[in-house]
């Protein structure tokens, strides 16, 4: 079970981080909100900090077993095409929630005090994406005025 749980926690530390990282890209050269993209990174280092307090002696990574991931390649075929980049960001940050939920609640098995790290990263993750989230519809907004299609306020 040992392997099991860190082939689980190296799994959702990745897809944590790979989420997060999309979402920095949208703020930094998207939407060139470098306070937003500096948050998500903030965010994303602190995920590796927690790690490292997670792990005291063998890396997670040498549990890492991809080839034997029943679920690793047959996704591929059922990726969803992102209508937006609203749409992009909410999936990627969806992802990164639903990866710290599951590091919450697996490193609390682990070691204590490590669950509630996770926990409170995963809520400045879900600030994040209301944040990011007003910040398109205020540019929406803003570029509907300019276009004089919608009328000022």
């Amino acid at each position: 079970m040992h392997k099991s749980l860190n082939r689980i926690l190296d799994a959702n530390l990745n897809r944590a981080r790979e989420g997060l990282r999309v979402a920095e890209e949208l703020a930094r050269l998207g939407l060139e909100d470098a306070g937003l993209q500096r948050r998500l990174k903030t965010l994303r280092h602190g995920i590796t900090a927690a790690e490292k307090k997670l792990t005291t002696g063998r890396p997670l990574i040498l549990s890492r077993a991809a080839e034997q991931d029943p679920g690793n390649r047959s996704q591929f075929k059922f990726e969803k095409k992102r209508g937006t980049a609203a749409d992009l960001l909410q999936a990627n940050l969806r992802r990164c929630q639903e990866a710290l939920r599951v590091l919450e609640e697996i490193s609390a098995m682990r070691k204590a005090g490590t669950g509630m790290r996770f926990k409170r990263l995963r809520f400045q993750a879900y600030d994040l994406e209301r944040d990011f989230i007003e910040r398109l519809i205020s540019l929406k907004r803003d570029k509907e005025i300019l276009s004089g299609r919608k009328k000022r306020i």
